[in-house]
């Protein structure tokens, strides 16, 4: 038995991007929810499709970069699909933590939506992500 070896280049690599036209089905279903929904209408498809977002790495490089009228209907679908679907668990590296970053950034974050996030998940990490990312 041999042991390999270990390379911190690997470690530091750019995390893979998003893939766009995955980002627009998500865009898309985001913005086919209703405002105030606390059910979504996903297609055993689109939810099977979808799945791989809620932990992509992509995503701190993607939610900057996504139109600000995209990122409140993406926060809505990540926090509502996490509770309804058992595929779609995320924790600490669920999207909605990227994209309320982003929200944030551009001075567009509400106490109103951070109400509605933490009373829509179980998610403990939700919106704010893990204390240790953000140190």
């Amino acid at each position: 038995m041999s042991v390999g070896t270990f390379d911190p280049k690997q470690m530091a690599a750019e995390p893979q991007a998003i893939d766009e036209a995955l980002l627009q089905l998500a865009v898309a279903a985001a913005h086919r929810q209703a405002a105030d929904a606390v059910k979504l209408t996903l297609s055993d498809d689109e939810v099977m499709q979808l799945q791989p977002l809620l932990t992509h790495p992509g995503w701190r490089a993607a939610a900057p970069a996504t139109s600000p009228t995209d990122l409140v209907p993406l926060i809505r679908l990540f926090t509502l699909g996490e509770g309804q679907y058992s595929s779609w668990q995320a924790g600490a590296k669920s999207p909605v933590v990227a994209l309320v970053r982003a929200l944030k950034k551009n001075g567009c974050m509400t106490a109103e939506l951070t109400g509605w996030i933490k009373q829509n998940t179980d998610n403990r990490y939700l919106p704010h992500g893990d204390l240790m990312d953000r140190l």
